[in-house]
C-alpha cells in the first residue's frame, strides 16, 4: 500500500451517498462509525428512579435512553445511506444477552437498507459476567453473552461480508470499495486486569493478509480499544490502550495503514503515533453530543468528521411526549453536567473555601468535562480561563486534588490548531 504525504486540517465533510452496483467497484465510499452505545434492552429495565442514579453515578451515559438514541442513529443511517456502517464495540450495557438479541434487530433493518454492516466486539459485550437487569429500587442477574453467543449473533455483520477471517473467528477484512478495505481487529480484554491485546495468532493472519493487497490499496483498521494512549500524562488512559500495540503499529507502519478508528475511552479525541497514524476515538453515542464519526475514503485520501444524532426531531417525528427527549439537545449538556458536579463538590468539601467558591468550581470543572467529552475542549479552554472558578483555582494549591490535576493534564492534550473533530489525509503518489 502507499506511503502517504500527511496533511492534517480542519475541513467540512462532503458525504456521498450509496449508488446502486455493488460496493467494490466504487472508488470513494463514505462510512458510519458507532462505538461505545452500550445499549440496554428494555425488557431489562423499567427506567426507574433507581435505575437513573445508578447511571447518573458512572460516567455520564444516558443509558435511560439508549433505545431511543438508537432508533435515531438507525433512521438517521437509513436516510442518509452510507456504504457501511461500522459498530466499534460496546454494543450492550454489561453484555446482557437480550441486549445483544434487541439490537441485532436494529442492524438488521439496516443490512435490509443495502447497507453493510460490520461489527466488532467490546469489553463490555463478551465473557463479561456482570450483566444484570433492573426493576424498580432492585437489579437481578440475567445471562451474559459467550464469545460462542458473539460469533453466532454477528455472523451477517462482518464475519460474512468479509474475504478473510482471522482463526478465532471475530477480527476480519472486508472489501468495501474498489480499491477500498476495512480491517476490523478484536482485541480482547481481561475484565480482571483490563488490558487488552491483539493475539499473536491475530498478528500474524493480519500481517499475511495485508501483504497480499497492492501498493494503490487503501485500509481503514478498526479497533475497540486505542491504538495509542491519547492522554499519556493523565495516569490512567493507559488501561485503555492496546498494551501491545506497539507489534500493531509495525504492521500498520509496514503495509501502510494511516487510520486506526476505535472508541472505548468514550470521548472525543484524535492523537498520533511517532509515524502518523492517526487514532481516532469515537466518542460514545449514548454520552453528552451523541455523535458518530463519518469517514469519507477513496485512494486520493480520508476525511474524518462527527456527525451528531438528531434526537429531538426523532422524538418530534414518532410523536414521543417524553420533554426530555423533544429537547434532548438541553438535556443531555444539563445531564452531563449534572453527573459531574457533585463528584467536584465532593472533592472540595474538605477544603476551607466557602460555598460559593465551591460552587464555582465544581461549575468550571464540570463544565469542563462536558467539553472534555465532546471533543470540544479547544474550543471551551479560553472560555474556562475567564471564568471565576478559574481564577479560585490559580489563587490556591489543589495539588492534591486527582479532579484539578485532571484538567491539568486534559488540557495539555488538546491541539491549538484544530478540535478533535475533523481531521483530513491527502495521499501522495506511491514512493517506491
Amino acid at each position: 500500500m502507499k506511503k502517504l504525504a500527511v496533511l492534517i486540517i480542519t475541513a467540512a465533510l462532503l458525504l456521498t451517498g450509496c449508488t446502486d452496483g455493488k460496493a467494490p467497484q466504487k472508488e470513494e465510499i463514505t462510512l458510519f462509525h458507532a462505538t461505545d452505545m452500550h445499549y440496554l434492552s428494555r425488557q431489562l429495565t423499567d427506567n426507574s428512579d433507581y435505575f437513573v442514579e445508578i447511571i447518573k453515578s458512572g460516567d455520564g451515559k444516558m443509558t435511560q435512553y439508549s433505545e431511543e438514541i438508537s432508533e435515531a442513529f438507525v433512521e438517521d443511517v437509513i436516510a442518509q445511506k452510507p456504504d457501511a456502517v461500522l459498530i466499534g464495540g460496546d454494543i450492550t450495557f454489561n453484555c446482557e444477552k437480550l441486549s445483544h438479541e434487541d439490537f441485532i434487530l436494529k442492524l438488521r433493518r439496516i443490512e435490509q437498507a443495502g447497507i453493510d454492516v460490520l461489527a466488532i466486539p467490546g469489553n463490555h459485550d463478551v465473557e463479561y459476567p456482570f450483566s444484570r437487569g433492573y426493576e424498580g429500587d432492585s437489579s437481578y442477574k440475567t445471562d451474559y453473552t459467550t464469545e460462542a453467543d458473539f460469533l453466532e449473533y454477528y455472523k451477517d455483520f462482518g464475519p460474512d461480508i468479509a474475504y478473510t477471517v482471522s482463526p478465532d473467528g471475530f477480527s476480519y477484512i472486508a472489501q468495501l470499495g474498489k480499491n477500498i478495505y476495512v480491517a476490523a481487529i478484536y482485541t480482547p480484554q481481561s475484565f480482571l486486569s483490563g488490558a487488552s491485546c491483539i493475539e499473536d495468532e491475530t498478528l500474524a493472519w493480519l500481517d499475511s493478509e495485508l501483504a497480499k493487497l497492492k501498493t494503490e490499496d487503501v485500509v481503514v483498521a478498526l479497533t475497540h480499544q486505542n491504538l495509542v494512549n491519547h492522554y499519556p500524562d493523565n495516569g490512567f488512559s493507559y488501561q485503555y490502550t492496546i498494551i501491545n500495540n506497539e507489534q500493531l503499529i509495525e504492521v500498520y507502519d509496514k503495509y501502510g495503514v494511516d487510520v486506526n478508528l476505535s472508541g472505548h475511552i468514550h470521548l472525543q479525541h484524535i492523537a498520533e503515533t511517532e509515524s502518523g497514524i492517526a487514532d481516532i476515538a469515537t466518542g460514545s453515542m449514548t454520552m453528552r453530543n451523541c455523535h458518530y464519526g463519518v469517514l469519507n475514503v477513496s485512494t486520493g485520501g480520508l476525511t474524518y468528521n462527527v456527525q451528531e444524532i438528531d434526537v429531538d426531531g426523532w422524538a418530534e417525528e414518532n410523536g414521543v411526549t417524553d420533554e426530555n427527549l423533544l429537547d434532548f439537545y438541553n438535556f443531555r449538556h444539563d445531564f452531563y453536567f449534572e453527573s459531574a458536579y457533585p463528584k467536584a463538590v465532593e472533592s472540595l468539601s474538605g477544603t476551607k473555601l466557602s460555598a460559593e467558591e465551591i460552587d464555582a468550581l465544581a461549575t468550571m470543572w464540570a463544565e469542563f468535562n462536558v467539553n472534555y467529552f465532546a471533543g470540544t475542549l479547544d474550543i471551551y479552554y479560553p472560555i474556562m480561563q475567564q471564568s471565576e472558578g478559574y481564577r479560585i483555582w490559580k489563587e490556591n494549591d489543589f495539588d492534591d486534588n486527582w479532579f484539578f490535576s485532571y484538567i491539568e493534564t486534559a488540557a495539555s492534550g488538546k491541539t491549538s490548531e484544530r478540535t478533535q473533530l475533523s481531521w483530513e489525509r491527502c495521499f501522495s503518489a506511491a514512493v517506491s
